[in-house]
């Protein structure tokens, strides 16, 4: 009995054993399980992690693209291109001036002229000034043309800012028809071009006129002032004031945005019409001489400065559909100008006895009627020589009014420089 009791107690504690290796080993799956779990939760975390770290770097790499895309594009700064300056009769003495202080000014220069006026080398001497080797070395262009002849202006003025129109016929001694054909006619040939080509940034069309259009002083009509009498003394004077009424006429009619300046004597270097031969005729005199009571103004400008003040005044919105007188500050008198003649080429200077202005008037016509139309000869011209002894004084007010400043105020000092140039050139 007690045999049996311990088997069957034996085998009671084997089915514990068991039951408890069944626990132990379920317990065992389960902690497998459990950790099998966690590692999978682990894993899933981590991809969940990376997932949401590459979904923030491409969604963050969306919005830089989106912003780089929404970003203005910055546009390189375009280049201005200068104004572009058209200059007729570029070759001349004046027309020279206008190449070289356009483009000191930083203008681009489109020179115009006739096609011989381009051809050999520089002139200066014997009444004669052409500079086509200067105005080609200082020009952004060259376009020849004849202002006589309208098919030659085509594209002329094409993109023109400013428009300086100093083509003419300057001399006294040449027929009317010559000079209404040229200053006039020609004139009229420039704005109907002008008009065909249409342009678009047009800001002013500067023409030279001449302060000879004014009816010749008397008594107390000085100084000559814009609103002078006006009645031209001479062909030439007559022909420049009507260029700048028909100038005016298409100012009027079309808008043509138009400025006129009348420059009164004109010197500095490369002139070579009128000062040049009175300077050399002072240097080969003795001595220099002249009637006390020749204080008659002598009017004067610095070609530098007639051509300043032409771009001045094209820049200034009040000169548009006006004229303006263009003269230095010197008020210089005949006396004042052989007494700086005889300092310069070092000379005796002496004051005459006074000598009636008409007796001398007279004379000068006289001599002038006959080596013109007689000997056919050059001295001083016919038409020019009625003008002698007037006071010639005009006043620049309205000019200084806009805000201009002369480089060459004084006469004296500008004709220092005109000489030196003469003597460096071996003219005088």
């Amino acid at each position: 009995m007690e045999k049996k009791k311990e088997e069957e107690k034996k085998k009671e504690e084997e089915k514990k054993e068991k039951v408890a290796d069944l626990f132990a080993s379920a317990e065992k799956k389960t902690t497998k399980k459990k950790k099998a779990k966690e590692k999978e939760k682990e894993v899933e975390t981590e991809i969940k992690t990376e997932i949401e770290k590459r979904e923030i770097s491409e969604e963050k790499k969306e919005i830089e693209v989106r912003v780089e895309e929404e970003k203005p594009v910055e546009e390189k700064p375009k280049e201005e291109k200068p104004p572009l300056v058209v200059i007729t009769g570029a070759c001349g003495f004046i027309g020279s001036w206008a190449v070289q202080i356009a483009k000191e000014y930083g203008f681009k220069v489109r020179a115009c002229d006739l096609p011989s006026a381009f051809k050999g080398k520089d002139e200066f001497g014997s009444g004669r000034a052409r500079f086509p080797e200067f105005v080609k070395k200082l020009a952004d262009e060259i376009a020849e043309c004849d202002i006589t002849s309208p098919e030659t202006l085509k594209d002329v003025f094409k993109d023109a800012t400013y428009i300086l129109h100093i083509a003419a016929i300057l001399k006294y001694d040449v027929s009317w028809d010559l000079l209404y054909k040229v200053n006039v006619l020609g004139t009229k040939n420039v704005f109907d071009e002008i008009l065909k080509s249409e342009p678009s940034e047009l800001k002013r069309v500067v023409v030279w006129s001449t302060n000879g259009i004014f009816a010749l002083p008397d008594g107390n009509e000085v100084p000559i002032t814009e609103n002078s009498l006006v009645a031209p003394p001479t062909r030439y004077a007559l022909s420049k004031f009507l260029e700048e009424r028909l100038a005016m006429m298409y100012h009027r009619k079309y808008g043509i945005p138009v400025t006129v300046i009348r420059p009164t004597a004109v010197y500095g270097p490369r002139e070579t019409y009128m000062f040049l031969e009175n300077l050399r005729a002072f240097k080969k005199m003795k001595f220099l001489a002249i009637p006390s009571n020749f204080t008659f103004g002598f009017p004067s400008v610095h070609a530098a400065d007639v051509c300043r003040a032409a771009l001045h005044l094209a820049s200034k919105p009040e000169a548009n559909g006006e004229d303006y007188i263009i003269n230095d500050d010197s008020n210089n008198t005949a006396i004042d100008i052989m007494r700086f003649a005889a300092e310069i080429f070092d000379k005796p200077f002496y004051l005459l006895p006074p000598v009636p202005v008409e007796i001398i008037r007279a004379g000068i016509i006289a001599i002038s009627f006959v080596s013109e139309k007689i000997l056919k000869k050059k001295a001083i011209e016919f038409e020019f020589s009625f003008m002698f002894g007037y006071d010639m004084r005009y006043s620049n007010e309205k000019l200084k009014s806009t805000g201009f400043e002369f480089k060459y105020p004084k006469f004296q000092d500008g004709m220092r420089e005109t000489i030196k140039w003469y003597e460096e050139n071996g003219l005088i």
